[in-house]
């Protein structure tokens, strides 16, 4: 009798997460569909450019090809036109001539005048005096987005991200979640059936497993996927090690990029095969079941949960009211935010994902991806 009715429990709280995760994925719906559509409607308005930045120091002619200028906003001056310029393009051109980032982006960014002048001047000032190189401007419309290497890999994110699906789909997941910002984008799936994992100090562990993919058209980010973990409890996402680091690196770009279009089929193609295969493994029943171990090993592992955040925020992972928040999470002690039982690196890297819940989706999945680093502490016997 106590067998059948721990088993009837049972059933009845998986019900109830299911059920709420259910929910999150009908609420997150729309914005699946807003990330799908916007991928394809930019990609339709995006426009490549190869173009020298600075000057020929040995020759004659000491003028640039590509200028900038102040008035209205940062803009690029280039022989196809007059261009604004993002956020991410600007930390790159700094980059690239030997500017300090962080400070030409303030200047770029701070709504006086004088500033966006000013940074105007200084990349003027240090194109004149930088040796000519190649580069590829990736540009939205009238918006250049990614100052990059001539040798960097075009590829079709639209097509890449489609493989990415319906593989998941393939395999039985569902995506719970996606998102797009300017110059990235990711997609979460997860089985819709929960796996159950008893830990030794931190109670039941109900999670729903699955595979996270990002990419970047714009130099923000390499192509990557992670195994992708969903606390059915609280919601709380976490991911782990990357098994796909691909950089977008290749040979040189022409200068008529109408002539790389084959290689541009190819590396797609390329990327996609190994996408759908990465995919397939991710959602192996051999993964999930480390991932589980994982878990349980995670919650064998005592800690300072205050030397472990001091020790995040020092090392600049953590901003400092983040980490606050982090340890009243755990001092409230929660299950509802996947918090309860004994002081584990389980219950700390829940704490994190839980605060990531309040955080922009693009910082909330740089706490995923903290929080899941944590668990590489975790050593399973071969």
């Amino acid at each position: 009798m106590a067998t059948t009715a721990t088993t009837d429990l049972q059933k009845g709280l998986n019900e109830v997460v299911i059920n709420k995760v259910q929910r999150m994925i009908d609420g997150k719906a729309q914005g699946v569909q807003a990330t799908m559509s916007r991928l394809i409607e930019e990609g339709k308005i995006a426009q490549d450019f190869i173009a020298p930045i600075g000057v020929n120091l040995k020759a004659k002619d000491h003028s640039p090809v590509i200028t900038f200028s102040g008035e209205g906003g940062l803009m690029m001056n280039m022989p196809d036109g007059q261009f604004s310029l993002h956020d991410n393009a600007i930390g790159q051109l700094a980059d690239r001539m030997g500017v300090p980032s962080r400070y030409l982006r303030n200047l770029a960014g701070g709504g006086q005048e004088w500033q966006i002048l000013l940074a105007a001047e200084i990349l003027n000032q240090h194109s004149d005096w930088t040796q000519r190189s190649r580069v590829l401007v990736r540009a939205v419309g009238q918006q250049v987005r990614g100052v990059l290497s001539d040798s960097y890999r075009r590829l079709n994110s639209v097509e890449i991200l489609t493989a990415f699906v319906q593989e998941a789909a393939g395999q039985g997941a569902v995506i719970s979640d996606a998102y797009m910002n300017d110059t990235k984008v990711w997609a979460e799936t997860i089985l819709p059936q929960p796996i159950i994992v008893p830990t030794a100090k931190n109670g039941d562990v109900v999670i729903f497993a699955g595979a996270r993919f990002s990419t970047s058209d714009y130099g923000d980010g390499a192509v990557d996927m992670r195994a992708f973990l969903l606390n059915g409890a609280c919601l709380n996402g976490m991911v782990r090690e990357s098994v796909m680091k691909q950089v977008h690196l290749g040979s040189k770009l022409p200068d008529t990029l109408a002539l790389s279009r084959e290689t541009y089929e190819l590396d797609t193609r390329t990327t996609v095969s190994a996408v759908r295969d990465l995919t397939k493994g991710l959602f192996s029943r051999e993964n999930l079941e480390q991932k589980a171990y994982e878990i349980q090993g995670a919650s064998e592992i005592e800690v300072d949960p205050e030397k472990e955040i001091t020790k995040l925020t020092k090392s600049g992972l953590l901003l400092k009211q983040e980490g606050k928040e982090v340890e009243k999470i755990l001092m409230k002690n929660d299950p509802d935010d996947g918090v309860q039982g004994a002081a584990t690196l389980w219950k700390l890297t829940q704490a994190i994902t839980a605060h990531a819940r309040e955080l922009s989706p693009e910082r909330s999945r740089e706490l995923h991806e903290i929080s899941g680093n944590l668990m590489n502490r975790v050593k399973l016997n071969a």
